[in-house]
């Protein structure tokens, strides 16, 4: 392949990532106008996901659903409790084993995060149709699944 050939084509996943960063951006400075934690924009992701749990939460059950080392887990969890958006609860028994609760400031900082997130999307989608929408998400999906099966791919080669 020459530069010209690679140069004439349209990078997608160059594409999909300025977008993210521009969306996270925008998201970033609302919730920095709203006076909220730094912790909001980084790993806001993992505070909406203990908001959402109706089973008890424990740190060696996210290592394992996140595939995150076990020290940046830590480090985000440790960040949540000086924050004050989670406690780690004793669970009756076994003392050594702590429940991740989510305080009322998390659950207020996950709301005011996702209420960002949906006013960024609405700005972003402006006058864009919504089946438009449904054949980017259909799109979008579809190049993740290929992705996806190219890393199983590669990881088969690599095997050989």
């Amino acid at each position: 392949m020459d530069h010209k050939e690679f140069d004439s084509r349209t990078h997608l996943g160059f594409l999909c990532d300025c977008l993210s960063r521009e969306v996270k951006n925008a998201v970033n400075r609302g919730l920095s106008d709203a006076k909220s934690c730094s912790t909001a924009s980084k790993n806001g992701w993992l505070l909406a996901y203990f908001v959402r749990q109706t089973e008890p939460i424990f740190q060696k059950d996210l290592e394992q659903i996140f595939h995150l080392p076990k020290s940046t887990l830590a480090d985000i969890i440790q960040i949540f409790e000086k924050e004050e958006l989670i406690e780690k609860v004793p669970v009756d028994g076994d003392g050594r084993k702590k429940q991740i609760v989510v305080t009322d400031k998390g659950r207020e900082l996950n709301l005011t995060t996702e209420a960002k997130i949906m006013e960024v999307e609405d700005f972003m989608t402006d006058s864009i149709s919504e089946e438009d929408i449904e054949v980017v998400v259909k799109v979008l999906d579809k190049m993740q699944q290929n992705v996806r099966k190219y890393k199983s791919h590669i990881m088969l080669k690599k095997e050989d």
